[in-house]
């Protein structure tokens, strides 16, 4: 009989790996998908390191507090929170697919 709070071992495997071990999505440094990397730098150990500063640093606290939703949407078309952004709108203009999209959302909500 199993007990009523397990659970498998791959979960259990799961829940002791630091949100760093999570590697960067492909769009996140491929230069044909996002190339996030060339604006903007993660934590220490959550990505590529590289001396971008073009955009914000990606910290885990600010991406929580933003949330999915204002996250993918600051992906798909962040023209529309500031019509004066350099960021392309990666959704808009198909440069990223939702799938895409999707994983960076959830990197970018589980950094440290």
């Amino acid at each position: 009989m199993r007990a009523p709070f397990a659970i498998g071992p791959l979960a259990a495997a799961l829940l002791v790996l630091p949100c760093s071990a999570q590697p960067a999505p492909e769009a996140f440094v491929a230069r044909e998908k996002g190339h996030c990397v060339a604006c903007h730098q993660v934590p220490e150990g959550a990505g590529p390191r590289t001396r971008a500063d073009l955009g914000p640093v990606l910290t885990g606290e600010r991406m929580r507090a933003l949330g999915r939703e204002r996250i993918r949407e600051a992906i798909e078309d962040p023209t529309r929170a500031n019509p004066d952004t350099v960021m392309p709108p990666f959704g808009r203009h198909r440069i990223l697919s939702a799938e895409e999209i999707r994983q960076l959302v959830e990197y970018l909500h589980a950094l440290p």
